[in-house]
């Protein structure tokens, strides 16, 4: 969130932002290709919604995992595109004119690309949003430097203020709409995601975790998509203390996903979208970190409570940017960890 004292963005145009939430009827905003942006976009996207309230939202949104924004309690309409669809100005203008988005009065672009900048030209919007970097300042209306070192949520929220005129209230907290349980089986459950797996075998640290739970119901989740997991997930499970039971969850897609996590008394997940999306539908999540650094990525904006561990820091963790690549890392102290999650989650 903006700091207290931190001065309002610089905005590079005597055009102001002074239409009423009831003036406005359309709003179009770019969502970010990356899962775990898109997710951490969700309190902007909350804010605009409540501020707006009368306006129309269309979001562009990558078609893979669209199901995701299918957790935000409000209505919105959805404008699908692949990957490399919209990669230059072309592009943007080709894709704007074939896209049912009429009459824009805001146009949103929440990525650092130029395309995308571009996409409020050929929408014709009236007032066109985004940060502010080389040629994007040619084509927004509005627009921010986007900082160094914040938190992602917080550079959103700069864009907020722009478009409203004053700050989120500090003590933003959002989660996604009510959700069904998966099963009617009362027994409560600790959420492990087996994803992401490196050189074709689960990690040795869940192994490792199961160990020190006793009398346990844990939920191990991965997607259905990713054929790796399932290769190995079957021996996996025999390697396990049989003091624990054990369920294999593969979720066919995200609200599926967010209504296993939704009734979880806890998530234990490496950094990445699956604890944002914990942390999103409401669940207290465990997040370990290995090279993201929590205090630009971390699930902190969500209503439920988050803690961090760190590969060598068991309290916060002091990393350096994600390449994202999987290298070789050090391991968890699994003790460390199972302390944490017996605190965290009152078992």
């Amino acid at each position: 969130m903006l700091k207290t004292g931190a001065s309002r963005p610089e905005i590079f145009d005597n055009i102001p932002m002074e239409s009423t939430p009831e003036s406005v009827k359309c709003i179009a905003i770019k969502l970010p290709w990356d899962l775990q942006d898109r997710i951490l976009t969700f309190p902007f996207l909350h804010a605009i919604s409540e501020v707006y309230t009368k306006a129309e939202i269309h979001f562009i949104t990558p078609k893979k995992e669209i199901q995701v924004l299918n957790l935000l309690p409000f209505k919105a309409f959805y404008h699908e595109f692949d990957e490399d669809e919209i990669s230059s100005f072309l592009d943007a203008y080709r894709y704007a004119a074939n896209a049912k988005i009429y009459n824009a009065d805001i146009f949103i672009s929440l990525t650092n690309s130029f395309a995308d900048a571009c996409l409020g030209l050929g929408l014709r919007a009236k007032k066109r949003v985004g940060f502010s970097d080389n040629w994007k300042s040619l084509v927004l209306t509005h627009k921010v430097s986007r900082p160094v070192g914040h938190h992602v949520v917080e550079d959103y929220l700069m864009l907020f203020e722009v478009i409203v005129g004053h700050a989120v209230s500090k003590k933003l907290k959002v989660v996604s709409r009510d959700l069904q349980k998966m099963w009617d089986d009362e027994t409560p459950y600790i959420a492990i995601n087996l994803a992401p797996l490196r050189d074709l075998t689960i990690e040795q640290e869940w192994i490792d975790l199961c160990h020190f739970f006793e009398g346990q119901k844990i939920v191990f989740f991965s997607s259905e998509e990713q054929v790796k997991i399932q290769m190995v997930v079957e021996p996996f499970l025999e390697l396990l203390p049989k003091k624990n039971t054990y369920v294999n969850f593969t979720y066919h897609d995200y609200i599926e996903l967010g209504r296993m996590l939704a009734f979880a008394r806890g998530t234990i997940t490496y950094a990445g979208p699956g604890g944002a999306l914990s942390a999103y539908v409401g669940t207290s999540t465990l997040a370990l970190y290995e090279s993201e650094d929590p205090s630009k990525t971390g699930p902190f904006y969500f209503l439920s409570d988050v803690a961090v561990i760190g590969v060598n820091n068991p309290t916060m963790v002091n990393s350096t940017s994600d390449t994202k690549v999987m290298k070789d890392r050090k391991t968890f102290n699994m003790s460390e960890v199972f302390a944490k999650a017996s605190e965290f989650f009152k078992l």
